[in-house]
C-alpha cells in the first residue's frame, strides 16, 4: 500500500507555532512565508502560505484570500 502525502498539522501552543508530523520526535516547524497544500476533503487541494499577524492565517489565490486557522484543529497537509 502506498503511503499517504499528507500529513498532520497541528499547533504547539507551548512554542506558539504550528508543527508538521513527519512521524519523528520533533516533527517540522512551519514558519511564516512556508508554501504548502492543505487537503479539504473529497479530492480537494488549496495550495496556501502560513503567515502570522495578530494570530495565525494562511493566504490563498490570485487575490491573496486569507483564511484564519484554528488552533485546536489539527489539518492534513503535504508540503
Amino acid at each position: 500500500m502506498k503511503p499517504s502525502r499528507w500529513k498532520q498539522m497541528y499547533f504547539e501552543k507551548e512554542i506558539d507555532c504550528w508543527i508538521v508530523d513527519w512521524g519523528d520526535q520533533t516533527g517540522y516547524k512551519m514558519r511564516c512565508g512556508e508554501w504548502f497544500d492543505l487537503y479539504l476533503g473529497y479530492g480537494k487541494v488549496l495550495s496556501c502560505r502560513l503567515e502570522l499577524g495578530s494570530d495565525w492565517y494562511i493566504i490563498t489565490g490570485q487575490h491573496e484570500v486569507r483564511f484564519y486557522l484554528k488552533q485546536n484543529e489539527t489539518y492534513q497537509v503535504d508540503m
